[in-house]
């Protein structure tokens, strides 16, 4: 999908004069009139909040082949040393026999003046790149996708953004009780800000002393900017897999989940294991067991740690096991933690997108995890199966709409009252595909939906691409039962043998750690056309599915996952 971006000026920490320093965010003039200007009360927790969320914006894990470039590189180099010592050779051969002709010797200090503007043209070099890698648009744009989306609420202003790697989503908000008396001009709406890394490093200039101020800058829309000198027009390409992830992982936030809160102790525990330790096998995973009555356990897999929460305890109906994946990408909480006064965690299952709230006072971060760092067909399709009870409807998702954008927020049984003939799934179907549109967000601490489009349109099914036959009927078939296990088998290395038979078709496949097929085999002709290059066929999805959410194995304490 093409995007168009209209940018005045640039985004920075401006001096705003009597020693007061503004955060000025430079909107996108292409959509609505949004602005907002309000002190803050405490610019550094602001300036480590914004950290965290760059965190986010430039975080991609995705798994990459070994690069082989620095050893191509070495063997030039060798090739280049080879010929230099011939030259060398040559030089003093022929220095020698200029002598012999009685020609005046080099200069004694030729070699000092080379090796002197030698390291002067590197270090200009080296600048020069460094300036490149932070205003070089084109160079930027591979980093970040799209430019992070600012929201102007009534009681709120919220910076999102999703990850290169479509795996993570970050959110800020900071609620009206951050700042200092009332904004000036405050303009409800949503748009994008322009980005750079440029800003970042202007970030870590706010300070305590130093009065700071929150500025959306509205001018770019009262002036007439057509001929700015400083008017800058991109036009960027999003693909369809990263809109698709960012409206599943909002979908995702608005289901039902389990609710755990932990201290911020946990979080630290957890951050300094990763950052010391590296796995070598699966499974790369955090278990949480939770029992009712008792604060939750955190075990590190595959090295079995045990973090015991001091948070309060686990408030669900009965004991569970849940895994998530992907729990590197939590080191962007790591700037929060000296400012954090408690963490909540939403669990939608095993495998299964996780939310981590950060409460900073009247600032909270919002972490949401893809259920893999790879966003890829299996945490989509398990997603789509958590949500396949729900209905929606036209009608609803239109009524609920309008009246979401005049209110800007509501609660779910405000929402109800909305459409008061549908039932209760109805109701969370429509706000789930308004959620998968970008049409809106799910506010935990506050329990409210809010309006929020995160582009000037909805996000419709011709602009996100078509799903994947095969995950689409991979989907069916598990819902409708048509899986039906025959053997499952605990093999070395906590692996599984599964096998199935799939409507009147046969199938087996090995289950690593993480639940990921690495070997699979089916009579289908999709299976004998790619094998599992391009994602499982429809029978070994759905055969998946059902294993993972019937058939997960006991964990340590003998609950099931």
């Amino acid at each position: 999908m093409n995007l168009d971006l209209q940018y005045l000026g640039y985004s920075g920490v401006v001096d705003a004069g009597g020693g007061e320093a503004a955060v000025s965010f430079a909107p996108n003039l292409a959509r609505e009139r949004v602005s907002f200007d309000a002190a803050l009360k405490d610019p550094v927790r602001y300036r480590e909040a914004m950290s965290a969320l760059h965190e986010v914006v430039v975080g991609d894990l995705r798994f990459r082949r070994r690069d082989k470039s620095a050893y191509e590189a070495w063997k030039a180099d060798q090739q280049k040393l080879e010929a230099q010592v011939r030259a060398e050779a040559f030089k003093r051969a022929k220095d020698d026999e200029l002598k012999k002709l009685g020609k005046d010797a080099p200069p004694p200090n030729l070699e000092a003046d080379f090796r002197r503007m030698h390291q002067l043209y590197w270090k200009h070099r080296v600048d020069w790149a460094n300036e490149l890698g932070r205003n070089d648009p084109e160079l930027f744009r591979h980093l970040v996708p799209c430019d992070p989306v600012v929201t102007v609420a009534p009681d709120t202003v919220f910076f999102e953004c999703f990850a290169k790697d479509e795996s993570s989503y970050g959110c800020l908000f900071v609620d009206r009780d951050a700042f200092q008396g009332g904004a000036q001009g405050a303009a409800l709406g949503t748009t994008n800000v322009d980005y750079s890394i440029a800003l970042f490093d202007h970030f870590q200039t706010l300070r305590t002393y130093r009065p700071t101020r929150l500025l959306v800058d509205p001018k770019g829309f009262e002036v007439k900017v057509q001929g700015a000198a400083d008017l800058r027009e991109e036009k960027i390409d999003l693909p369809p897999s990263w809109l698709r992830g960012f409206g599943q992982l909002q979908a995702a936030m608005a289901l039902p989940s389990r609710r755990v809160e932990l201290g911020v102790e946990a979080v630290y525990s957890i951050l300094a294991w990763l950052k010391r330790h590296r796995e070598k096998t699966g499974p790369r995973s955090i278990r949480f067991q939770l029992t009712p009555g008792q604060p939750p356990l955190l075990v590190l897999e595959p090295w079995g740690v045990e973090i015991q929460s001091r948070g309060p305890a686990y408030q669900g109906e009965k004991p569970e096991a849940i895994k998530v994946w992907g729990r590197r990408r939590l080191m962007a909480l790591a700037r929060l933690l000296p400012m954090a006064e408690g963490f909540s965690v939403q669990l939608l299952g095993s495998g299964l997108p996780s939310v981590w709230v950060a409460r900073m006072g009247p600032m909270r971060m919002v972490l949401a995890l893809s259920g893999w760092t790879a966003n890829d067909w299996s945490s989509g399709a398990a997603l789509e199966m958590l949500a396949g009870d729900l209905r929606e409807d036209l009608r609803s998702i239109d009524a609920l709409a309008r009246h979401l954008q005049a209110e800007q927020r509501a609660t779910l049984a405000q929402l109800a009252q909305v459409v008061p003939e549908q039932p209760r799934e109805v109701v969370l179907g429509s706000l789930h595909r308004l959620a998968k549109q970008g049409q809106l967000v799910f506010d935990f601490a506050a329990g409210v939906y809010r309006w929020r489009q995160a582009m000037p349109f909805a996000l419709a099914g011709s602009v996100l691409g078509p799903e994947s036959p095969e995950v689409v009927e991979g989907q069916k078939l598990a819902r409708s039962g048509a899986v039906k296990p025959d053997h499952e088998e605990i093999l070395a290395g906590a692996r599984r043998y599964v096998f199935a038979t799939v409507g009147k078709i046969e199938c087996e496949g090995i289950l690593d750690p993480d639940g990921g097929f690495t070997k699979g085999k089916c009579t289908c002709t999709f299976f004998r056309a790619n094998g599992l290059r391009k994602g499982p066929c429809r029978h070994l999805l759905a055969m998946r599915l059902t294993f993972n959410r019937t058939n997960e194995p006991p964990g340590p304490s003998g609950l099931l996952h």
